[in-house]
C-alpha cells in the first residue's frame, strides 16, 4: 500500500513538473487554462454571494421599517410616506417629526432632521447636484444637512430621503396615514412565494451555472493534443497506461489550482467595484458580497474535480501508445442515444410534472427544475453530434470555406464544446425572457400613459388645495386644472367638480352651477336611485363606528346621464356628480381630501415632473400621483428585480462564453502554427486563412443559435403549460440575444487576427 501510494504521488508530481517545467509552450498552455478556470471561479464566487447580498439587503430594509410596538416612556416619531419619482425613477422618502427628546431615529441617521431640513442618500445627493437633477431640486426646498449612512440604505444606488417637518396630522393626502413609531426595525417581511417567480429564479440559476461548468471543462482540455503527445513519449520510456492518466490528472490539477487562486483574486477585485454597479436601481455594498462558506468549499472541491474528471473522460477512447496517439485518423462517430435520451427525458418530466401536482407545489417545482436542467444539458450534449452530421455532408465552396469545413471534419468536438456554453446561455435566456414576457401583465405596474390619457391627480389637504391649483397656472404642461372632491359612500362615489370638468367628462352640452347628475345604465339599472340614503365614509378612518357616519340622500332632480362617466380612461367620476352649489348641503367628512385634476399636454413627456416641481414647496401636503396608479406590490417589485438580475446574469454569462471562445480560438491558432506556416509558405493569402477561421467559428455558432432558439421556445412553452399561461413570442428579445451571439463570433475572430499574423510569418516555419 505504501509503495502504491508513493507511486501515485510520483505520478502526480511528474504531472506538476510537466505543467510548470515544460518551457515557454507549457507556460503559455498553463496561463490559458488558468485564465479560463479563473474566470469561471470568479463567477461562481459571485453566484455564491447572492444569498448574502439579498440577506443583508433585506435586513437593512427591515431595520428601517417603523415598528408599531408601543414602548413605555418613549416619545414616538411621527412618520408620513412621501415617495416620488423623477423621469420614471422612483425615490423613496419619509417626513419625520419627533414628539420628544428621545424619539427614535431611523438607521443611517445620527439624529432626526429638524423642520425645513432634509437628509438624503449619497446617490440622491449626486443626482441633485447634477444637471439631470435640475427638475428635481425644487421638490426639496429644505436645507440638506447630511447624508444617510449605509445602515439606512438598501444599496449604494438607493434614492432615499428623510425630511424634517412640524407636527403631522393623523391623515395625509392621498389616503396616506401618519404613523407613530416608538422604534425602528420591523420583523422580516414575508417574501414573495409566487410560483412563477420562484420557477424563473430557479431556472435562471440553472441557465447560468451550466455554462460556467462547461467553461471549466473546456478550459481544462486546452492543448489536449499536445498533452497526449507528451504522454505518448512517457509511454515510450516505460510508463503504464494508468500512470499516464495519473500524470495527466496531476497536470490538470495545476491549472485548476492556479485558476482557483486567480479566480479568488479576480473576485476580490470585482467585489471592490460592486458599489459602482447600478442595475436599474439595484445595487449592493462591498460588505454584502461575501460568498457562503459552504458554497465556497464546494467550489474549491468541485472545480479541480471537474477539471480532472474532464481530462480523464476525454482520454477514455484515446489510445496513447509509445509510437504516437491514435487521434489522427477519422474519429469514431458519436453515439446519439444518450444525448437524445437527455432531451426526451427532460421533455417527459416537464409533461408529467403538471399531472403529478398543482402548479407551485413542491412536486411540480422539482419536476420543472429537473426537466429543464436535463433539457438544457441536452443542448451541449447534442451539439457535437449535430455538427458532425452537418459538416459530413458539406462539399465544395471557396478555399476559405473548404479549409474551415475540413478542419471541422477532422475535429468537430472541440468547436462544438466551445460554443456549448453560448448555446446554453442563449437557450436559457430565451426561455426566461418568454416566461417573463408571458407573465408581464400579472406583475407589471400601472401603465401611466395608458391608464391616464394625459390626466394627473394631485391629492392635497383642504388647506393647501387652492395654493396647489394656483401653482399649476405657471406650468406649461398643464392645459386644464380643476379642483375636485371625491366622497366615498357605501358602495358609491360622489364627485364635486366644476362645470368645465363635468362637460368634458360626462360629454353633456349644458351645465350650470347648482346642477347635479346621476348615472344610469342601458339595462335600466340605476347606480344612483333617487331618494336612496347613503352613508358617507371618511377618507382615512374606516374603522370608526358606521353609526357615526354622515348620510346623503340622493336628490330626485338630478339629471340622468347614460354610461360610465370617466375622463377618458383616467380619473373616475362618481355615481353622483355635483357642482359646488349643488353640494352645499352635503355634510362632508371631517378628514375629506381635496383633489386637483390636471389635463396635461401629451406632447410634453415630462409633464408629471413639471407639476411635481411646481408643488415642491408644499412638501408632504401634496401628493402627485398618476390617476389609477398604485404602489408596486411585493411580487411586482420581485418581478422587476428578478428581470434585471436575470438579464444581467445572461449577458454576463454570454460574455464569459465569448471569452471561452476566444481562449480556445487562440489556443487552436497556436496549436496549428505549423500547418498555418506551411499554408503561408505555399502562397495562401492571410485573408483566406482569416476567413476560414471566421467560418470555423461561425458554423458551430449558427447551428448553436438554431438549436438554442428551438430549445428556449420549447422549454418556455412546456413550463408555461404547467402554469396555464399562454406562450407569447417576444421576437425582439430573441433577435437581440441571437444578434449578440453572432456579434461574439466577429469579435472573437477579430481578436485572433494578431495571433494569426504572427503564426503565418515565414520565420515561424523556419523555427519549426
Amino acid at each position: 500500500m505504501v509503495v502504491e501510494r508513493d507511486s501515485w504521488l510520483r505520478d502526480f508530481a511528474l504531472g506538476v513538473r510537466l505543467a510548470v517545467g515544460g518551457g515557454r509552450t507549457a507556460w503559455l498552455r498553463l496561463i490559458l487554462g488558468t485564465i479560463g478556470i479563473g474566470l469561471a471561479v470568479a463567477v461562481l464566487l459571485m453566484f455564491a454571494s447572492v444569498t448574502h447580498i439579498l440577506g443583508d439587503r433585506n435586513a437593512r430594509t427591515n431595520a428601517a421599517q417603523p415598528n408599531g410596538t408601543v414602548i413605555g416612556g418613549v416619545a414616538p416619531t411621527q412618520i408620513l410616506r412621501g415617495d416620488m419619482s423623477v423621469h420614471g425613477t422612483p425615490i423613496q422618502g419619509e417626513y419625520l417629526h419627533g414628539t420628544g427628546p428621545n424619539s427614535p431615529v431611523p438607521p443611517g441617521l445620527a439624529s432626526l432632521p429638524g423642520p425645513n431640513e432634509v437628509v438624503v442618500s449619497p446617490a440622491l445627493a449626486n443626482l441633485l447636484s447634477s444637471d439631470a437633477g435640475a427638475r428635481l431640486r425644487p421638490r426639496f426646498p429644505q436645507r440638506i444637512v447630511g447624508t444617510i449612512g449605509e445602515a439606512g440604505l438598501s444599496g449604494p444606488a438607493d434614492l432615499r430621503f428623510y425630511a424634517g417637518t412640524g407636527p403631522l396630522p393623523a391623515a395625509g393626502p392621498g389616503l396616506t396615514t401618519a404613523l407613530n413609531s416608538d422604534s425602528f426595525g420591523a420583523p422580516g417581511q414575508q417574501t414573495s412565494t409566487d410560483p412563477t417567480l420562484l420557477l424563473v429564479a430557479l431556472l435562471g440559476g440553472v441557465a447560468v451555472l451550466i455554462p460556467i461548468f462547461i467553461f471549466v471543462s473546456v478550459s481544462s482540455r486546452i492543448a489536449g493534443a499536445q498533452r497526449d503527445r507528451r504522454l505518448a513519449a512517457l509511454r515510450l520510456v516505460g510508463a503504464g497506461n494508468w500512470q499516464v492518466r495519473r500524470i495527466a490528472a496531476g497536470e490538470s490539477l495545476v491549472s485548476a489550482g492556479a485558476g482557483i487562486v486567480l479566480g479568488a483574486l479576480a473576485f476580490l477585485g470585482i467585489r471592490q467595484l460592486t458599489p459602482s454597479v447600478d442595475l436599474l436601481g439595484w445595487s449592493a455594498f462591498t460588505s454584502d458580497v461575501v460568498p457562503a462558506p459552504a458554497l465556497t468549499v464546494l467550489i474549491v472541491l468541485l472545480v479541480p474535480g471537474l477539471a480532472v474528471g474532464t481530462v480523464l473522460f476525454a482520454m477514455r477512447r484515446i489510445i496513447i501508445e509509445p509510437l504516437g496517439v491514435v487521434r489522427d485518423g477519422k474519429p469514431v462517430l458519436r453515439r446519439v442515444w444518450w444525448r437524445v435520451a437527455l432531451i426526451v427525458g427532460g421533455i417527459g418530466v416537464l409533461l408529467v410534472g403538471k399531472a403529478l401536482g398543482s402548479f407551485g407545489s413542491t412536486t411540480s417545482i422539482v419536476c420543472t427544475v429537473i426537466g429543464a436542467s436535463a433539457l438544457l444539458i441536452g443542448v451541449p450534449a447534442i451539439l457535437p453530434w449535430l455538427l458532425e452530421r452537418a459538416i459530413d455532408r458539406v462539399r465544395g465552396g471557396s478555399p476559405s470555406w473548404q479549409l474551415a469545413i475540413r478542419r471541422l471534419q477532422l475535429d468537430s468536438g472541440t468547436p462544438a464544446r466551445v460554443v456549448s456554453g453560448v448555446a446554453v446561455v442563449l437557450a436559457g435566456a430565451i426561455a426566461l425572457q418568454l416566461m417573463l414576457f408571458a407573465s408581464a401583465n400579472q406583475f407589471s405596474g400601472p401603465d401611466s400613459a395608458r391608464a391616464n390619457d394625459g390626466w394627473l391627480t394631485l391629492y392635497t389637504t383642504p388647506a393647501a388645495a387652492d395654493e396647489a391649483a394656483a401653482n399649476l397656472t405657471k406650468v406649461p404642461a398643464a392645459q386644464q386644472v380643476d379642483l375636485v372632491q371625491t366622497i366615498r359612500a357605501t358602495g358609491h362615489l360622489i364627485t364635486i367638480a366644476s362645470c368645465q370638468t363635468i362637460i368634458s367628462a360626462l360629454h353633456v352640452h349644458d351645465c350650470a352651477d347648482g346642477d347635479g347628475f346621476r348615472t344610469t345604465y342601458p339595462n335600466d339599472r340605476s347606480a344612483a336611485e333617487p331618494g336612496a340614503v347613503w352613508q358617507l365614509i371618511g377618507a382615512h378612518d374606516l374603522s370608526s363606528d358606521p353609526k357615526t357616519w354622515a348620510t346623503y340622500t340622493v336628490p330626485t332632480n338630478l339629471i340622468p346621464v347614460t354610461g360610465s362617466p370617466t375622463v377618458g380612461p383616467g380619473p373616475i367620476l362618481g355615481d353622483v356628480v355635483l357642482t359646488p352649489d349643488a353640494a352645499a348641503d352635503v355634510n362632508l367628512p371631517s378628514d375629506q381630501d381635496a383633489e386637483v385634476w390636471v389635463r396635461t399636454d401629451p406632447k410634453q413627456a415630462d409633464a408629471s415632473d413639471q407639476i411635481a416641481a411646481a408643488e415642491g414647496r408644499l412638501t408632504w401636503q401634496v401628493f402627485v400621483g398618476l390617476s389609477g396608479s398604485a404602489e408596486l406590490s411585493a411580487d411586482q417589485k420581485s418581478f422587476a428585480t428578478m428581470r434585471t438580475l436575470l438579464l444581467a446574469g445572461s449577458l454576463f454569462t454570454l460574455l464569459l462564453a465569448g471569452v471561452s471562445m476566444l481562449v480556445l480560438a487562440l489556443e487552436q491558432v497556436r496549436e496549428r502554427r505549423r500547418p498555418l506556416a506551411v499554408l503561408a509558405a505555399a502562397g495562401v493569402p492571410r485573408s483566406t486563412v482569416a476567413r476560414s477561421l471566421l467560418w470555423q467559428t461561425a458554423v458551430p455558432v449558427v447551428l448553436a443559435v438554431v438549436v438554442s432558439v428551438g430549445t428556449g421556445i420549447g422549454l418556455a412553452a412546456l413550463v408555461l403549460r404547467m402554469a396555464d399561461l399562454p406562450l407569447a413570442m417576444d421576437w425582439s428579445s430573441i433577435g437581440v440575444f441571437a444578434a449578440a451571439t453572432v456579434v461574439l463570433v466577429f469579435l472573437v475572430t477579430g481578436a485572433t487576427l494578431p495571433a494569426l499574423r504572427g503564426t503565418m510569418r515565414l520565420s515561424a516555419l523556419r523555427a519549426e
